[in-house]
Order: C-alpha cells, then sequence, then structure tokens
C-alpha cells in the first residue's frame, strides 16, 4: 500500500512541492533540516520586510509595496507550519483515498479519475502561475540591479536590516537568499492549497457516486444489504471530509482573512501605478492571490453542494418498494445528508459567496484608500 500510494498519479504535483519544503511521507533528517532551513530563510525575510514597514509606517505607497509580501510571507509559514503539523494525517488521508479508489466498480473509477484529471490541471496551472510571479519578482530586480548604480540595487522585496546589505559579495548572498526564499514561499503555498483541493475533489467524485448508487438502489433482500454497505461507506466519507477540514482549518482561517487586505492593497497599487512597467508585477501577484483563496472557496462550495445532494439521491430511490424497516433506516440517512459538509473555520467558511465578499470588500478598502490620497 504505501508503495502504491506514494506513486498515486492524483498527488504527484502536491508530492514534488511538499518534499521540496521538507514534509515527506517518512520523517528523516533530511527532511527535517530542509523544514527547518526552508521555515527560517522565509521567517528571516518576513523579519526584514516588517522592519522595514515600521521603518515607513508613514508612507502609504512603500507601505503597500512592503506589507504585501510580510502577508504573503506570513501565509506561507503558517501553510508550511500546518502541514508539517499534520504531516502524518495528510500522508494518511492519500493512502485511504488511494484504497477507496481501488474498491469501487470500473465505471466508478472512471468518475473519479475524471475529477482528478481537472484537479490535476489546475495543481500544474497553480504551480506554473505561482512560480512565473516568483520568477517576474526576481527578474524585474535583477534587470533593475544590472540596470542602476551600486548604490540604488535592491533586493527583489523591500527590507530592511540593521546592517549595510550594499557590499556587492554581501547584496550578492542576500538577493539569492532573497530570491530563494521567495520560490520556497511559492512552494509552500503551492502545497498546501493544490493537496486541499486534491482532497476536496476526491471527495467529491465520491459523493457523487453515492449520489448515484442511492438512485439505482433496489430494494429486496440483495439491496438491502447493498444498503448497509452504502450507509458505512457514506459515513466513511463524511468522516474522512471532517478530517480533512480539520487538517486545514487554520490555513482556511488566515487565508480568507488575509486575502481582503492583500488584494486591497494590490488593487490600490494597480490603481496608482496604471500605464506603468510596473504594473504587470502587480497584476500578476493579484492574479496569484485570487487564485489561492478561489482554491479554498471553490472546493469548499463543491463540498457543501454535492453533501447535501446526497439527500436528494435518497429520495430518489425507490423508497416506496422498501418495507418499513428499510424506510426508516432512509429516513436516517437523509437526516444526516441534510446537514452539509461545510469548509468552516472560526467565524469563516470557503465558500463562493465568502469569495465574492472579499473581492467585494477588497474594492471598498482600494476606494478607502483613493480617498485618503486625495
Amino acid at each position: 500500500m504505501l508503495k502504491a500510494a506514494q506513486t498515486v498519479d492524483f498527488f504527484r504535483v502536491q508530492s514534488i512541492c511538499l518534499r521540496a519544503i521538507g514534509i515527506s511521507r517518512r520523517e528523516t533528517l533530511t527532511a527535517s533540516a530542509l523544514y527547518a532551513f526552508s521555515f527560517f530563510t522565509v521567517l528571516v525575510m518576513k523579519l526584514g520586510t516588517v522592519q522595514f514597514a515600521v521603518k515607513h509606517i508613514d508612507e502609504i505607497m512603500l507601505l503597500c509595496d512592503c506589507l504585501g509580501p510580510t502577508f504573503t510571507a506570513y501565509l506561507g509559514l503558517v501553510r508550511q507550519y500546518n502541514l508539517r503539523l499534520h504531516r502524518a494525517e495528510v500522508w494518511n488521508i492519500v493512502d485511504e483515498l488511494d484504497a477507496l479508489k481501488r474498491s469501487l466498480k470500473s465505471t466508478e473509477i472512471r468518475i473519479v479519475q475524471k475529477y482528478n484529471r481537472i484537479d490535476r490541471f489546475l495543481a500544474w496551472a497553480y504551480l506554473i502561475t505561482a512560480m512565473s510571479t516568483g520568477v517576474l519578482f526576481v527578474g524585474v530586480a535583477l534587470v533593475l540591479v544590472v540596470l542602476s548604480e551600486q548604490a540604488d540595487w535592491k533586493l527583489p522585496l523591500l527590507m530592511d536590516f540593521p546592517f549595510d546589505v550594499k557590499h556587492p559579495v554581501t547584496f550578492t548572498i542576500f538577493f539569492v537568499w532573497c530570491s530563494v526564499a521567495i520560490f520556497w514561499v511559492v512552494l509552500d503555498c503551492v502545497a498546501c492549497d493544490s493537496s486541499f483541493g486534491t482532497f476536496s475533489s476526491c471527495l467529491v467524485a465520491h459523493f457523487v457516486i453515492i449520489q448515484e448508487r442511492f438512485e439505482n438502489l433496489q430494494f429486496d433482500s440483495v439491496g438491502n444489504s447493498q444498503l448497509g454497505m452504502l450507509i458505512e461507506y457514506h459515513k466513511r466519507i463524511l468522516q474522512l471530509a471532517d478530517r480533512v477540514i480539520d487538517a486545514y482549518k487554520n490555513v482556511i482561517l488566515n487565508q480568507l482573512l488575509i486575502s481582503s487586505i492583500l488584494l486591497c492593497m494590490l488593487g490600490f497599487q494597480l490603481v496608482i501605478s496604471a500605464d506603468t512597467s510596473i504594473m504587470v508585477v502587480y497584476v500578476a501577484y493579484g492574479t496569484a492571490i485570487t487564485i489561492q483563496v478561489t482554491y479554498y472557496c471553490y472546493y469548499g462550495s463543491q463540498l457543501y453542494h454535492e453533501s447535501t445532494l446526497v439527500h436528494e439521491a435518497v429520495f430518489k430511490s425507490n423508497w416506496y418498494d422498501a418495507d418499513v424497516r428499510t424506510q426508516k433506516m432512509l429516513i436516517n440517512c437523509m437526516m444526516r445528508a441534510s446537514k452539509p459538509v461545510n469548509a468552516k473555520s472560526g467565524f469563516t467558511e470557503a465558500s463562493l459567496p465568502t469569495l465574492k465578499a472579499i473581492l467585494n470588500s477588497a474594492g471598498s478598502y482600494v476606494a478607502l484608500l483613493m480617498s485618503l490620497m486625495e
């Protein structure tokens, strides 16, 4: 089982990113060292941006330029720590989803594979988009270094240190270090977000299969035994959904709370930098942040919707042909299915209405900042 789970196709992109940040299946010295080094690298980058923000707290443009990467680095650290904390649970969920897929009929496996193909495409697209944003940040900074005098050299991000980094050797070391930290944040985000998306996508596929099984169920001696197994299958998927949400609830809370602030600052920077070359960087960055929050909200809504459709599927079955005892079992199924799987953390909920509220609030904050500039 372990060998099979290590090479499951639906988790390939996520496995690459997880190993790159030191979250491997087995706890090894190499993985632990990689995790510690990457976490420390991003943490120091965050502290440098925070110090710059404190130093320029009265300059709104510089503050916005600095706080965007600061919040992104914070979210990266939250993701990486959360994945480390739930490392065993994440890999157990991978194994369980793989085992569930192997236990299905051939027609049902095709349903799971369809969702896996969509999810795999989204994961690769997310990785490429996020990496492109990182390359753009580093590339623009590198071009500016080449074209400017030594006194005007700047790191890829706005940071401040209690010592001078303008010396060519020191600057080169910090430039490379900052660039590596940026890409580690990207890998943190892709590993966490796409793994949540993959787990949710697989669960959605299983809810669809459960719906089809209920609708096609025949209530004879064979059908009654199948009903018992179907109820256990449904219960197992619900428990698995609770485990997934519990493993990612801290990330969901932080992502939804901070996304509106990030999009607000990026929207403000876009308006201010209109018709300039730096606008391309802000567009790419804003796209990456929007993809992140959309990942959680879209899959949260999918889980909510498909889990509630099980209730309708039970009602569409030939329940009127069943005996009284079986009908009571079906009523219990409908009552449980009427309570949807809710990707909720604290007072926030990952759903499409939440995404709409985040985008609307970001627009309102941009208007407020613009009024302060007048």
